[in-house]
């Protein structure tokens, strides 16, 4: 690899990260799920079993828990920790581009596939979430790059070459983790890609021998090139990999739970999810490609342009064979991921965060070609630059809109955000400006537009929006009562942000049962019950004496306060608490 490409990566993609990293408390139910998994591990020292709020959690394997109790253990138990190992994975997907980008293109591609990937907003937030997306993409990107590269080798006459057994046990071990990081998945998704690409390419390599019309020659050459992909693969040492890494840790959860983690997550968290919607992610056929043309912005200004000019380029053979292979590749990868979740009942955006990498190939290989072009003698497909340029724009505005919106429905205070949205503007402006006299500058423009305004917009503005998440705060808000002493419970609501800013055991009452929630507040002086305002009325009268409310707030993006209950007092007196959040 480069040096000069390599250090442009490592230093603009690891600025841009700790660029996107400011505080903000943990989001949503899965990340505060997925750290109280890892505190359990720091805590227990049991790093086998995966256990929230003292329940077996059987919705995601362990290697992600794994790496963020690793971070806990060295930064101590906090939202970076937790954050950490999906920043580093983002970079080594950011490594694993500018390789592939350069091996079947030039330095140039690959040092803007890198950017374009970490500069693209789905990729900078889940660089920043604690959860596995980041890392199973980081997996299975090195995973397809290091078998493709070697089978797109030039020369070697019609026959593809042959994987070494070290480089297909080590793409095997790259799939066996990225299984115990999301399961099945891991092995499929890669493997979906590179099986039916190298097919192509030694169909290929056989055809450039033939003579007769293009399809009669491909056909001719479809069976024996079958052989070709079995011997370049080399199937057996990549499953031992695969094997190798991923099995010890199934078979030890088998053990210890007597088949009971390998059952839910099989049943439920793979064949259940693909065949009916679950927790209400549902959608479209579409739904994956028109999210994606939200959340690869600002790329996506000019995505569909590089599939259709990829694929137009690849059926033409209008470039060199290691680039068709290099395009055809991209192509096949981004609809693979892309074309399989869709047909999944589940639907969620960050499921095909593993396409990102692919689209951020295409839409380098397009531009740089696009710039030596525009310098030769203009711009190739000019409506497309004045459409994407205008898209660009669009997308700040839509960008500041959507944040000023949101203020009015549970972000209030976060205005400034919208700041961000002057970002594309101006890139806008100035991409435009360049592109006449100087196409590699109004690229490299765009390119550092880019980061920045995705770092910015996961960073800064995240941090404004992060003001609205009040559970945290409250959590350990009530935490200090009694010295530090309250036993948390929670009726009628999800509850993994309380779980973990609690930092031990919460009593989840999840049924509609007021004789639960009495036997838990007459516990003992230090039980505090969250519960929604809207379930109150049915509560109020099973409190037992001196027990009133401590305190509440407003949870974004919900319709009632969440509402402490404890005691207050002698005599069935009912305090509120001293402040109100909403």
């Amino acid at each position: 690899m480069p040096t000069r490409p390599l250090a442009i990566v490592l230093v603009a993609g690891t600025i841009s990260l700790l660029v996107g990293t400011a505080w903000s408390p943990l989001w949503d139910e899965d990340e505060p799920r997925f750290a109280a998994i890892a505190r359990t591990m720091v805590e227990t020292g049991d790093w086998v079993v995966p256990v929230f709020n003292d329940t077996l959690a059987v919705d995601k394997p362990v290697l992600m828990h794994w790496a963020m109790a690793a971070c806990m253990s060295v930064f101590g138990i906090n939202e970076f920790a937790c954050r950490l190992p999906s920043m580093i994975a983002a970079l080594v997907t950011a490594l694993a581009l500018l390789r592939a980008g350069t091996r079947f293109f030039d330095p140039q591609t690959g040092t803007i596939a890198a950017l374009a990937w970490l500069g693209c907003l789905l990729a900078g937030v889940e660089a920043h979430a604690a959860t596995p997306d980041a890392i199973l993409t980081a997996l299975c990107t090195w995973a397809t790059v290091l078998a493709a590269e070697t089978l797109a080798l030039p020369g070697g006459g019609s026959e593809v070459p042959r994987l070494s057994v070290t480089r297909a046990g080590g793409v095997g071990i790259l799939l066996g983790l990225a299984v115990v990081c999301k399961g099945p998945i891991g092995v499929v998704g890669p493997l979906a890609v590179i099986v039916p690409w190298a097919w192509w390419v030694a169909i290929d390599r056989r055809t450039t021998a033939m003579t007769g019309p293009p399809i009669r020659r491909q056909l001719h050459a479809s069976v024996p090139a079958v052989g070709d992909t079995i011997r370049g693969l080399r199937p057996l040492a990549i499953l031992a990999g695969t094997v190798i890494a991923a099995a010890p840790w199934y078979v030890a959860v088998w053990l210890r739970t007597d088949g009971a983690w390998v059952e839910g997550f099989f049943y439920v968290h793979n064949v259940g999810r693909f065949m009916t919607p679950m927790e209400k992610h549902s959608g479209g056929v579409f739904f994956h490609p028109v999210t994606m043309l939200v959340l690869f912005y600002p790329w996506s200004c000019f995505l569909p342009l590089a599939v259709v000019l990829a694929a137009w380029r690849t059926w033409r053979r209008s470039v060199p064979a290691v680039m068709i292979h290099g395009l055809g590749l991209g192509l096949l990868w981004l609809g693979v991921w892309v074309g399989g979740f869709s047909a999944a009942a589940t639907k969620l955006p960050n499921y095909i965060l593993p396409a990102y990498p692919a689209a951020a190939l295409l839409v380098a290989a397009v531009a740089v070609d696009a710039t030596r072009r525009a310098a030769a003698g203009g711009w190739p497909h000019p409506r497309w630059l004045a459409t994407g340029t205008l898209a660009l724009a669009f997308g700040g505005i839509a960008t500041a809109a959507t944040i000023v919106v949101a203020t009015r429905f549970g972000m209030a205070g976060a205005e400034p955000a919208a700041l961000v949205g002057l970002v594309p503007l101006v890139a806008a402006l100035a991409c435009w400006r360049l592109a006449a006299a100087r196409p590699e500058a109004a690229v490299a423009c765009f390119t550092a537009a880019a980061l920045v305004y995705t770092s910015l917009a996961v960073g800064p503005a995240a941090g404004w929006l992060a003001r609205a998440n009040t559970i945290p705060g409250f959590v350990r808000g009530l935490q200090m009562k009694d010295g530090g002493a309250v036993r948390l419970g929670t009726f009628m609501m999800a509850s993994p942000n309380v779980v973990f800013y609690a930092r031990g055991h919460v009593n989840q009452i999840t049924h509609d049962d007021a004789e639960a929630a009495r036997r838990f507040l007459a516990s003992g002086p230090a039980a505090v019950l969250l519960v929604p305002a809207d379930r109150l009325a049915g509560l109020e009268r099973v409190f037992p004496a001196g027990y009133g409310e401590l305190g509440r707030i407003r949870p974004m993006f919900r319709e009632h306060d969440l509402v402490a209950i404890g005691r207050v007092g002698d005599g069935g007196r009912t305090a509120r608490g001293p402040e109100v959040t909403r």
